[in-house]
């Protein structure tokens, strides 16, 4: 019998252990923001660099994704308000051009946007599904990034961190 409770505490030992490895009190490591140009859809260039010192929003959509759709009003209405503040960019991933326009143009999107033609933004960036935002303090660090629609309650939560 007792050869059984030193298994078990034992046991409970290791467990333990193991869960706490996952378990720190150190900071994440900040990931620098790669940087980037792509050709917005309005003819102008981009380049992340040249907003140094800004916070910047990144949101990376495509034409067929039914979930970038819903949150385009969101983002619309947070980018009315902090447009003074913070540089707001969409980039479109796994699409063609002429579909990726006439997407922003159908649902009204506020703010530059323009198509990573090569896939090496989104690649950069480690995107592997759309909606993906991007939350970018003024140093270039990469403060946060949502997978999935956003909520106007998350984007302004975040968009005030980076202030």
């Amino acid at each position: 019998m007792q050869a059984k409770h030193k298994r078990l505490l034992l046991g409970c030992l290791i467990v333990g252990l193991l869960l706490s490895q996952g378990c720190s009190e150190d900071a994440p490591a900040k990931e620098i923001a790669p940087d980037f140009s792509v050709l917005l859809f309005d003819g102008k260039p981009f380049r992340l660099s040249a907003y140094r010192g800004k916070p910047v929003l990144i949101n990376f959509l495509a034409s067929w994704c039914m979930p970038c759709r819903e949150e385009i009003p969101i983002l619309n209405r947070v980018y009315g308000e902090y447009t003074k503040d913070v540089v707001f960019v969409a980039i479109a991933v796994g699409d063609k051009e002429e579909n990726a326009k006439e997407f922003v143009d159908k649902f009204n999107l506020s703010f530059p946007a323009g198509i990573d033609g090569t896939g090496e933004i989104e690649k950069s960036y480690g995107v592997y599904g759309v909606p993906t935002t991007l939350f970018i303090d003024g140093k270039g660090i990469i403060s946060y990034r949502h997978m999935g629609r956003v909520t106007e309650k998350l984007l302004r939560y975040e968009l005030d961190r980076t202030l």
